[in-house]
């Protein structure tokens, strides 16, 4: 059994998104999208002892390859891949045409992303799984 299926990773990320509300004005429009970087605050503030048992950091920076931000996109893209419209989970992207800039507020006010030149994935709970149903 893969760590990622040990740590019941599936049922902690539905849980999390869960728990983000929609816009003031747009509940019609389903669940709130987030980016993979605002998932991976919420996750590690609500379960911080997933990075330790992971033994991630929370972005991957310079020293590691990989962190956090980067296992939980990996993880989402081939889940999403492979299982389809079954995973309780769906992505989407946010062009970057005429993007320059975006900054997300992680852990200690720093920064998560500037400056974008890629197409960034946004992921949310499928429509039929959200709060109430």
């Amino acid at each position: 059994m893969a760590l990622w299926d040990k740590l019941g990773m599936d049922d902690k990320l539905v849980k999390v998104l869960k728990e983000i509300p929609p816009g003031p004005e747009a509940e019609d429009f389903g669940p709130a999208f987030v980016t993979i970087h605002q998932l991976a605050v919420e996750l590690d503030q609500r379960f911080p002892e997933v990075r330790r048992q992971l033994d991630v950091p929370f972005g991957g920076g310079a020293s590691r390859h990989s962190g956090l931000v980067e296992l939980l996109g990996k993880e989402l893209v081939d889940k999403i891949k492979r299982y389809g419209d079954v995973y309780p989970i769906e992505a989407a992207q946010l062009s970057s045409v005429r993007f320059r800039e975006l900054r997300l507020r992680g852990p200690g006010g720093r920064d998560l992303v500037g400056a974008s030149r890629t197409d960034l994935p946004l992921i949310r709970l499928r429509a039929k799984d959200k709060p109430g149903d």
